[in-house]
């Protein structure tokens, strides 16, 4: 496993947890953010030491054992955490979340004390590229055991807490990102579990391989890019989907090409842009554009609206977004251009109703117009509309 590898999830923890900190001024004293905060500063600070690279490096310099034991302690400790956040997560009473908490802190404790005594009586010396050990195996097996059921642990208790939260928020990001949580936790959960691995090893040789093991590695990088979407999810509608909105508005813009092109054929002093913004809008002005793009159909369609076609059916009763109404549209607004064409006038100078808009909103217009604009370009591509263009 290559270098970059090893060191992504640390870095991306340790990223996390400064950005959080940063974000947060009271992440002191909300129990949530703290929790969040400990659990990727201890998992980020773990996995950095635990990198082979960063062993080989502390090897010649300071006694292995106790950094192998040091790094153990920051993973439990970031499991900890992990516990005391479904603690938060699961009651809004501050003095049961409290007691909860105590109970938790007490029980880490317990588990630190009895994984360090059991790691000392089990003789660990640690030589190139392996932890040796040279006491008692099956003590040590214990303490990997033991290690182990302490994280699934936590994990399920906080899967158990983000899944009920989910159920009690409604569709939106924050359910988003409590459901990516939770697949984060059940993914840190095989990554915990794939320390049983050293079991077998272990019992077998009385070794195990010094650093993470490569799918550890990859695991716990999945991990943190998990949690890192999962706790940024509320950002997605701001600046991080800016880019997803501006290319939807230029692939839209676009989209709509035929229809004002058509539009802008028959009635040039629609146009509102200058020639070079109407084929191709910038980027950071793509939203803009799209909008000055629904403008200009709609100023189009009511110069045309002396030479619509005086249709007894028309408007259709219900919403212009019922089925077969942007078929309607199309073929309206095609017998329009060819009657501007010829110099027919079917309803006078006033004329015929313009075909509705398309919704409430500007997405639910933009929307109806792309199906015009598609119903139009298909009934133009079809030999001999125009034969039934009369007014």
């Amino acid at each position: 496993m290559s270098a970059a590898v090893a060191y992504l999830a640390p870095m991306i923890f340790l990223g996390f947890a400064g950005f959080r900190l940063a974000l947060s001024s009271g992440a002191r004293t909300d129990p949530v953010q703290r929790a969040i905060c400990g659990f990727a500063a201890c998992s980020g600070l773990a996995l950095l030491v635990n990198a082979p690279p960063t062993l080989r490096v502390l090897e010649p310099v300071v006694a292995t054992e106790p950094v192998i034991w040091a790094t153990r302690a920051l993973k439990a400790y970031a499991l900890t955490f992990l516990a005391l956040l479904a603690v938060s997560l699961g009651s809004d009473d501050r003095r049961e979340s409290g007691r909860r908490a105590r109970r938790h802190h007490v029980g880490a404790l317990l588990f630190q004390l009895v994984a360090a005594a059991l790691f000392a009586a089990s003789g660990v010396r640690v030589v190139p590229g392996a932890v040796v050990v040279e006491g008692s195996v099956a003590l040590f097996l214990v303490y990997t055991a033991l290690f182990v059921l302490y994280g699934v642990g936590c994990l399920a208790l906080l899967c158990v807490a983000l899944l009920r939260r989910a159920a009690a928020v409604g569709p939106g990001r924050l359910r988003a990102g409590l459901r990516i949580l939770t697949l984060a936790g059940a993914v840190g959960a095989v990554w915990t579990g794939w320390g049983l691995s050293d079991i077998v090893s272990t019992a077998g040789t009385g070794r195990q391989p010094l650093g993470e093991h490569p799918v550890a590695t990859l695991l716990s990088a999945v991990t943190a890019l998990l949690v890192l979407a999962g706790t940024t999810v509320t950002l997605w509608g701001g600046p991080l989907a800016a880019p997803g909105r501006r290319l939807r508005a230029r692939r839209r813009h676009r989209a709509l090409g035929p229809l004002w092109r058509a539009l802008h054929e028959a009635t040039p002093e629609i146009a509102l842009a200058p020639a070079s913004d109407r084929l191709r809008p910038g980027w950071r002005t793509a939203e803009f554009a799209l909008y000055r793009r629904v403008i200009e159909i709609h100023d189009g369609l009511l110069l045309l609206r002396p030479h619509f076609p005086t249709d007894a059916a028309y408007p259709p009763e219900g919403p212009t977004v019922a089925p077969g109404a942007a078929a309607a549209d199309a073929a309206r607004i095609s017998r329009a251009l060819e009657n501007r064409r010829r110099g027919v006038a079917p309803g006078g100078a006033a004329g015929p109703p313009t075909p509705p808009p398309g919704g409430d909103t500007l997405e639910d217009e933009v929307a109806h117009l792309l199906r015009v604009t598609q119903e139009f370009t298909r009934a133009r591509n079809t030999p001999g509309p125009r034969a039934r263009a009369g007014g």
